[in-house]
């Protein structure tokens, strides 16, 4: 296996437990393995949040072909149309409630929160090997946040990691109690690299603003902001641009 195939497969934890280990080890010893670690890293989760835009290019692009399509011909269709645009009207209204109801720390965290991908342990079909670890995972990916929270904690307790406290205060995100994620993301390491640090601050961040906290929000974003070269800089010197 040679050192691409080998970060690769590390980021994507499909390793062997020995072979980790080994690996491990090698980016104490080697600080040039390291540092392409986090260069694989940062590619990473470039790529995917560029998916995620292309995507939503895609999704915008299919909703405006559906109502082209959808314009009234006829006076069943023109009664038609006029129905879902009043339900229509109302929807827009409630939502506009909602998101006049919400306080500035609400609104910023509406606006940047994305749910983190699974970059630790990739749900393959057919698999036929199920632990602890994978059936986390598979769980979140399942958007069984609940289920999830509870084997990320089972894993923390059991195994330790960084990716577990992590994922699980991810998942406290997705069903709306930063009060537990917060403490999870602070329980990541400095070194660690799945995910970073800097990833973890950022939600960390998130979860203050959700709370409202926004200045205990802000400090913790100006230490995303001031990371050159990481994914997440540039979202958040746009936040603190909002802040000013």
């Amino acid at each position: 296996m040679d050192q691409e195939e080998l970060i690769n497969a590390y980021l994507e934890g499909t390793l062997s437990p020995e072979d980790q280990e080994l690996f491990e080890k090698l980016l104490e010893e080697q600080p040039e393995y390291k540092k392409l670690l986090e260069e694989h890293k940062k590619v990473k989760i470039a790529v995917t949040l560029q998916e995620r835009n292309d995507l939503k290019a895609i999704l915008k692009e299919i909703d405006q072909e559906e109502k082209d399509r959808q314009k009234p011909s006829s006076p069943v269709k023109s009664w038609l149309f006029s129905g879902i645009a009043a339900c229509l009207i109302v929807i827009t209204g409630f939502f506009l409630w909602i998101n006049l109801s919400m306080n500035p720390g609400e609104k910023l965290f509406k606006s940047y929160y994305e749910t983190y991908p699974n970059l630790v342990a990739p749900t393959v079909r057919g698999d036929q090997e199920s632990t602890l670890k994978s059936d986390a995972f598979l769980a979140f990916d399942n958007g069984d946040f609940e289920n999830a929270a509870s084997l990320f904690d089972r894993l923390q307790n059991e195994a330790g990691g960084d990716y577990a406290a992590f994922y699980s205060g991810i998942c406290q995100l997705e069903l709306g109690r930063p009060e537990k994620a917060i403490p999870l993301f602070q329980k990541v390491n400095e070194n660690a690299s799945q995910p970073d640090k800097i990833t973890a601050i950022w939600f960390e961040a998130l979860g203050y603003f959700l709370l409202n906290k926004l200045p205990e929000g802000k400090s913790l974003m100006t230490k995303v902001a001031a990371s050159p070269g990481h994914p997440l800089q540039n979202r958040a010197q746009e936040i603190l641009e909002k802040l000013k």
